[in-house]
């Protein structure tokens, strides 16, 4: 094998890593959202609910007493955040989602991510 040929093949394999993780396309933003809720109030955001799509909590809340993401029957199989503030907590709050799109399996998921932000008032 020639010289250069060992830098190509080189060069090739130090860029596995990279493609592995360009495979799963992501948008570089984080969409927000400002919500206002009274205290123990019900919070619920709908995501996707396709059979190979889905949703995932990155960042949990800190002040909560439910936060998490239903699905089933009572969503219509859609993938739900619920959140639910923390007994006679006010103030901010914040979760972070992911949410996959477009997993067929013949091609990589769409990755978005979410930001809910949470200003619990009395």
């Amino acid at each position: 094998m020639k010289p250069h040929m060992h830098l190509l093949a080189a060069a090739l394999i130090g860029l596995l890593p990279a493609l592995c993780i360009l495979s799963c396309h992501s948008e570089d933003s984080t969409q927000t959202i400002d919500v206002s809720l009274q205290k123990g109030e019900l919070y619920q955001y709908p995501t996707v609910g396709g059979d190979e799509e889905g949703a995932r909590i990155l960042t949990q809340a800190g002040h909560y007493a439910i936060s998490e993401i239903r699905r089933g029957p009572a969503t219509n199989w859609v993938a739900v955040y619920v959140y639910q503030p923390a007994a006679e907590f006010v103030g901010s709050d914040q979760v972070e989602l992911e949410i996959l799109t477009h997993a067929d399996g013949a091609s990589p998921p769409i990755a978005k991510r979410v930001a809910i932000r949470f200003v619990v008032q009395e």
